[in-house]
């Protein structure tokens, strides 16, 4: 059975199990319950379609070469978010 389908058969209504029991016998982690996965933003994929467009373009390039050469078209990134995007 896959963690989603553990998570789906918590019951947050039930006053006898609490949810950390109800984790502790599905065998899944509580804070899973309360996170909210978060959106990229359209910024970052701008970027990200810039680096990609990059290195189809100079294949040979690193990820140093990619931020220097990113002003060149007007986009500023550092080095660590470059490296960040490309892994």
């Amino acid at each position: 059975m896959s963690p989603s389908e553990r998570k789906a058969m918590i019951s947050r209504d039930r006053t006898d199990l609490s949810l950390t029991k109800q984790c502790n016998l599905l065998q899944i982690s509580r804070s899973s319950l309360y996170y909210t996965p978060v959106g990229v933003k359209a910024e970052t994929l701008e970027l990200m379609n810039e680096i990609d467009r990059v290195f189809t373009k100079y294949p040979f390039f690193e990820r140093r070469q990619i931020a220097a050469y990113l002003p060149r078209n007007g986009i500023h990134a550092g080095r660590h978010r470059v490296r960040r995007l490309t892994c």
